[in-house]
């Protein structure tokens, strides 16, 4: 097709990508002089329905997104063939080297370098989870990450599933890619966890050089001793990515980072916090939003987090006191709690989102057992250790 004008603006120069029923094609588009990616869906006889609708929830999902490490929707149209047509999805071209031809070239990469390639993943991951509906990409490969401009880039967003509801995580399609998939992907489930699955194997390839199939495991586990020598708290944290039981893994993009980060491995797990019988606290929660209001002498603090946001107002005397803490929901990043802070005074839990330090303090101070249940329903809730 070299030299085949598409949609009268795009000028194919080479095929890079063939499945069945589906071309990947390198363009140029004659209007900008810049290069472009052409995703052709055949729609002849052999087309089926999956493929369809994949397709067209691939075009709406890079509609809606706007990221510099994911590919930017460019356009879309039909092509008419001589006997059928096909859709033609258009998006940036990304010249770079995928993670899949590092591995061809038989590249192995340190423990240091995949801590970099995490950290630049899950902040992709971050921004995908966190859309409303959430979205989960379903095929985290080393094919699908691609290295360009010292950045890494996540493509191919043909087997993409949005959450429509808190309680949505079934999917019917099976898809994703075999060594890559989590066990639950194989039932037709996506959660965002799955993506954090798919992940940790791609990291671990890399480190080992080889597919997830090829390297030994311990049961349904990967053996992380025996595929590379690695520090234990990451070996910790590449095997809580990869446990093949969702109540074990980890369950957000948030969590992982900053346990990454920490250096924390896997974080122990958390006891759960009856509410204390005497407090006068009030606290409400839904799978979108959450509330707590804490009593003082003269007024009360309230704390709100919605999708949108986290807030925190004081109230004396009925009356608000000062201007009210607002920071983005996805800024949220740590939750602090200290029994006894340096100078010796009253125990304190704080949320932070980036500089802004969200803390929840009564007057007379709360008590241990109450900063111990809060503690425990905000890490539950956030999905973040406590530190």
């Amino acid at each position: 097709m070299a030299g085949q004008i598409l949609g009268d603006r795009y000028e194919v120069e080479r095929q890079i990508g063939k499945q069945t029923g589906r071309w990947t094609l390198l363009a140029r588009d004659l209007q900008t002089q810049e290069q472009v990616v052409i995703k052709l869906l055949f729609l002849d006889e052999a087309l089926e329905w999956d493929d369809l609708k994949l397709f067209e929830r691939e075009v709406e999902t890079l509609k809606s997104l706007s990221h510099p490490s994911i590919p930017r929707y460019l356009g879309f149209f039909e092509h008419q063939l001589p006997n059928d047509k096909a859709l033609a999805l258009i998006q940036t071209y990304v010249e770079g080297k995928s993670l899949e031809q590092c591995l061809q070239e038989q590249r192995i990469f340190t423990e240091t370098e995949t801590k970099q390639l995490a950290k630049a993943l899950l902040q992709i991951l971050l921004y995908l989870h966190g859309q409303q509906p959430p979205i989960v990409h379903r095929d985290i490969k080393p094919s699908n990450i691609l290295l360009a401009n010292r950045q890494a880039y996540l493509v191919d967003f043909g087997s993409v599933k949005s959450l429509k509801g808190s309680g949505d995580t079934s999917a019917f399609t099976v898809v994703g890619t075999y060594g890559y998939m989590p066990p639950e992907q194989f039932s037709g489930r996506a959660i965002p966890a799955s993506d954090l699955y798919s992940l940790g194997a791609t990291l671990t390839t890399m480190l080992a050089g080889t597919h997830p199939s090829s390297l030994p495991h311990k049961g349904m586990k990967l053996d992380f001793e025996k595929i590379a020598t690695l520090s234990p708290a990451y070996a910790e944290w590449l095997g809580w990515l990869t446990d093949p039981n969702l109540e074990h893994r980890a369950k957000s993009a948030q969590e992982a980072l900053t346990a990454l980060e920490q250096g924390l491995g896997r974080p122990p797990t958390i006891v759960p916090v009856a509410k204390p019988t005497e407090t006068k606290i009030f606290f409400a929660k839904e799978p979108d939003s959450l509330e707590i209001l804490v009593p003082s002498l003269f007024g009360q603090a309230y704390l709100q987090i919605n999708q949108q946001q986290i807030s925190l107002t004081s109230k004396r005397l009925g009356f608000q006191s000062g201007r009210s803490q607002t920071s983005p929901r996805t800024q949220i990043s740590r939750l602090e709690y200290r029994q006894e802070s340096e100078q010796n005074t009253e125990p304190y839990l704080a949320i932070w989102a980036g500089a802004q330090k969200y803390e929840l303090r009564g007057n007379p101070p709360l008590t241990v057992q109450e900063l111990d249940w809060l503690a425990y329903e905000l890490s539950t809730w956030l999905k973040l250790p406590i530190s």
